[in-house]
């Protein structure tokens, strides 16, 4: 059995780790893909559900390992995108929700990175 990463985080920050997944799903599993697509679809969406019923609420879920590298690279691309939509920085937020899926952080330090992105951006005080 492959080995589970718990993790835990405000709300805000499940909430972009759970959009980041839902959307990464979208783009790379659509609907009607063949039948490996659908089992990867499957089994991240089932993280998906898992993190909404769970990690949202209650700040702690945890994970199968396997799913790691997908759930680092879908909060990579939704963020970078984000980055590309707004012209913020994400750079240092990206870092604090990228461990806090590696069960590495709690996430209480994303409202001082997300002023230091904004720093970055040139959005000071916002």
């Amino acid at each position: 059995m492959p080995k589970q990463i718990s993790v835990q985080c405000p709300e805000h920050v499940a909430d972009i780790i759970i959009s980041s997944l839902k959307w990464f799903v979208e783009r790379n599993y659509p609907r009607g893909a063949d039948e490996c697509s659908i089992a990867a679809r499957e089994a991240l969406l089932n993280v998906v559900d898992r993190f909404e019923r769970e990690l949202r609420p209650h700040g702690r879920s945890a994970y199968s390992s396997r799913i790691r590298a997908f759930l680092c690279e879908a909060v990579k691309d939704y963020l970078a995108m984000q980055g590309s939509q707004t012209g913020q920085d994400y750079t240092q937020r990206r870092q604090i929700v990228i461990d806090v899926c590696r069960g590495h952080s709690d996430g209480r330090g994303f409202d001082d990175a997300e002023r230091l992105d904004n720093a970055r951006s040139g959005r000071a005080g916002i």
